[in-house]
């Protein structure tokens, strides 16, 4: 996820302003931060495990609340960058598409999603959704 945050931050320092490469990459990259979210869930976690212990909140806690705040307000910055630089509508889109798509790879990859798809109804429906949201998405944009 690092990776394609890079990714996207040398787009937009490279490729000149009309670029259409820029603009998706300045539409994606808020999104593609606040899909972080692992850190709330991760989180609340701990902090039900600690009161089931009768502990005190760990320091973890702490952390993981820090940067579920943190990723959220640095996306939502992002969000408002695109939109001073491109039309709100496409702004909008291509953050909950890249919002969507980041929570989903980090799902699958932190909470094993794919595995937990135990039926065909689960397997078609999920990779459909994602269509939709494509599919929409595109025809906000265009």
């Amino acid at each position: 996820m690092i990776l394609w945050l890079l990714f996207l931050i040398v787009v937009i320092r490279i490729f000149p302003k009309p670029s259409y490469l820029r603009k998706l990459a300045w539409g994606s990259l808020g999104g593609s931060i606040t899909g972080f979210q692992n850190f709330l869930k991760d989180g609340l976690t701990i902090l039900g495990n600690a009161k089931e212990e009768g502990n005190g909140v760990p320091t973890a806690f702490f952390l993981f609340f820090f940067l579920a705040m943190f990723t959220s307000f640095v996306g939502l910055l992002f969000l408002a960058a695109c939109m001073k630089r491109f039309d709100a509508t496409y702004s909008s889109a291509m953050f909950v598409v890249s919002f969507v798509l980041s929570a989903s790879f980090m799902s699958a990859i932190h909470y094993n999603t794919f595995q937990h798809l135990d039926n065909v109804d689960d397997l078609f429906l999920y990779p459909v959704g994602l269509m939709v949201l494509f599919y929409g998405a595109t025809i906000l944009i265009t």
